[in-house]
C-alpha cells in the first residue's frame, strides 16, 4: 500500500505551538549518526586505501577500484531506493541500510583477499550506508524543513564532517598502532550498536505529528493562503507553503533541472578521486603519512565552519551565486594543491577546498526548494545516477595513472578543469517557475 508521509495519520499529535519544534531534535538525531557514517564510509577508504592494498597484495588502482565501485553503486541504486523512500518511508529504508552496512563493515574486518573484501564493500556497506544516509536521512531533513531546509541540511552536513573531524585521527591512531581491521570493526560498531537504536526515535514527517515543516504556525500559514493581500511576513510565509509540488516529469521538463544536474556531475568529477587519494597526494608530495593525515584533518575540519556559514545565508541568498562562488573557491585550491610541494601552501590548500565544500547542502537543498519534498527523493536519485560513472571511473582513473606514471599531476588538473566548468554551469542555474497546472488553476 502506498505511503506518503507528507500527509497526516490517524495517529497525529494535536500541532504545537510552542517550545522546541521537534525537527530539531530530529535534525539532531540525523546528524549524530550522520557524523558516524561520514568518518567510516564517507572519509574512511582515505584511510584504508594503502594498508588495505598492502594486506590483500594489491595495487592503488584496485583498491581504489573497489571503493569508487562502493560509492557509484549508491548512484546507480539512486533512482530505485528515493521511489522506496518516496513511497515507504525514510525510516524503513534507514533501518535496512544500516544493518547491512553494520554487518558489511564486520566481513569486511575480516576479508582474507580481494573478492571478500569486494563482497563485503559492495554488497554490504556501500549498499547500506548509501541507502541509509545519501537517500533516506537526507529526505528526512528535506520533508521536516521548508523555510529552514538549506539550514537544516546544513547542520547535518557540518555535523557529518564535524565526526569525521574527530574520529579520523582516532581511526588514524588505531590502524597505526593496531591494523585497519581494529578500525573496520569500530565501523561495525557504529552502525549496529550507536546508530540502529536512535532510528527509532525518528518520525516521518511533521505533519504525522500534526506539525507543519519549520513548526510554522497553521493560522498564520492559513491567512497566506486566503489573502491577497497581507502584510510582509505573510507574505514571506506564502512563498514557502503555498507551493505546488512539481512530478518528476514535470522536474525534468525544466532547464533548471538540466543545468543542477550538469553541475553536479561535474562537481564531484571535481572532487571524487582528490578525495579518496588526498592522504596519498600528499604523500607522493613527500609529506609523511602523519603529517598528511592532518592535514587532511584541517580539510575535513574546514567543512564544519563554511557549511554552517553558507547553511545561515543558504536560505536568504541566490543559490547559483552561492554554488558558483563555492566552486570557484575549490578550482583556487586545486591549483595551490597543483603548484606546490611547500606545506604552508598545501595548508592553505586544505583550508579553500575544505571551505568549498560548504556548498554541499545548498546543492541538495536546491531540489526540494525548486522543486517541493512530495518527490524528492526520487529527484535526487535521478540526479545521483547521473554521476554514478564518474564515482566508479575516475578515482580508478586517478590509481591507475599513479600505478603508471608515480604522478597525481594529471588528476589534480582534471579536477581543477572540471571544477571551473562546474561554476559556470552552476551561474546558468535559475528557480523554475511553477508547473502549468498551478497557474491555470
Amino acid at each position: 500500500m502506498s505511503s506518503d508521509p507528507s500527509q497526516p495519520t490517524s495517529e497525529q499529535a494535536a500541532p504545537k505551538t510552542t517550545g522546541i519544534f521537534y525537527g530539531w531534535w530530529m535534525l539532531g538525531l540525523i546528524s549524530v549518526m550522520a557524523a558516524m557514517n561520514n568518518a567510516f564510509f564517507d572519509k574512511g577508504p582515505t584511510l584504508f586505501l594503502i594498508p588495505v592494498g598492502a594486506a590483500l597484495g594489491l595495487n592503488r588502482a584496485t583498491v581504489s577500484l573497489i571503493f569508487s565501485l562502493g560509492r557509484s553503486e549508491g548512484a546507480l541504486n539512486g533512482p530505485v531506493v528515493g521511489y522506496l523512500v518516496d513511497r515507504f518511508g525514510a525510516r524503513r529504508i534507514m533501518v535496512i541500510g544500516t544493518v547491512l552496512a553494520g554487518m558489511g563493515f564486520a566481513l569486511f574486518s575480516a576479508a582474507p583477499n580481494l573478492w571478500v573484501f569486494a563482497l563485503a564493500y559492495l554488497g554490504f556497506v556501500a549498499l547500506g550506508a548509501t541507502m541509509a544516509f545519501q537517500d533516506s536521512a537526507t529526505s528526512m531533513v528535506n520533508m521536516w524543513f521548508s523555510r529552514y531546509r538549506v539550514r537544516a541540511m546544513s547542520i547535518r552536513e557540518a555535523s557529518g564532517n564535524l565526526g569525521s573531524t574527530v574520529l579520523i585521527p582516532l581511526m588514524t591512531l588505531v590502524i597505526a598502532i593496531y591494523d585497519w581491521r581494529v578500525a573496520a570493526l569500530m565501523g561495525a560498531g557504529a552502525y549496529l550498536l550507536l546508530i540502529l537504536p536512535l532510528i527509532s526515535f525518528l518520525k516521518e514527517s511533521p505533519e504525522s505529528m500534526g506539525l507543519l515543516p519549520d513548526g510554522a504556525d497553521r493560522d498564520l500559514v492559513r491567512r497566506s493562503e486566503t489573502s491577497q493581500t497581507s502584510p510582509a511576513e505573510v507574505q514571506r510565509i506564502r512563498s514557502f507553503y503555498d507551493r505546488v509540488d512539481f512530478t518528476v516529469k514535470e522536474a525534468m521538463r525544466t532547464s533548471s533541472f538540466w543545468y543542477l544536474l550538469t553541475g553536479t556531475v561535474l562537481r564531484q568529477v571535481s572532487r571524487v578521486a582528490i578525495d579518496l587519494h588526498y592522504v596519498a597526494i600528499l604523500q607522493w608530495k613527500d609529506l609523511d603519512v602523519g603529517v598528511a593525515s592532518l592535514i587532511f584533518t584541517l580539510r575535513l575540519g574546514m567543512n564544519v565552519p563554511s557549511k554552517l556559514v553558507v547553511g545561515y545565508f543558504g536560505d536568504r541568498v541566490s543559490k547559483p551565486a552561492i554554488l558558483t562562488g563555492g566552486m570557484v573557491l575549490y578550482t583556487m585550491g586545486m591549483g595551490l594543491l597543483l603548484g606546490s610541494d611547500l606545506v604552508w601552501v598545501l595548508v592553505i590548500s586544505a583550508v579553500i577546498s575544505g571551505m568549498a565544500e560548504g556548498i554541499t547542502p545548498v546543492n541538495w537543498g536546491a531540489i526540494g526548494d525548486y522543486f517541493g519534498r512530495r518527490h524528492y527523493a526520487t529527484l535526487r536519485g535521478i540526479i545521483n545516477l547521473s554521476y554514478s560513472w564518474a564515482l566508479l571511473s575516475v578515482p580508478w582513473a586517478a590509481g591507475w595513472w599513479f600505478d603508471n606514471h608515480e604522478s597525481y599531476t594529471v588528476p589534480i588538473l582534471v579536477s581543477g578543469i572540471a571544477g571551473a566548468i562546474s561554476a559556470v554551469i552552476y551561474a546558468l542555474m535559475r528557480q523554475p517557475q511553477s508547473p502549468s497546472r498551478a497557474t491555470a488553476g
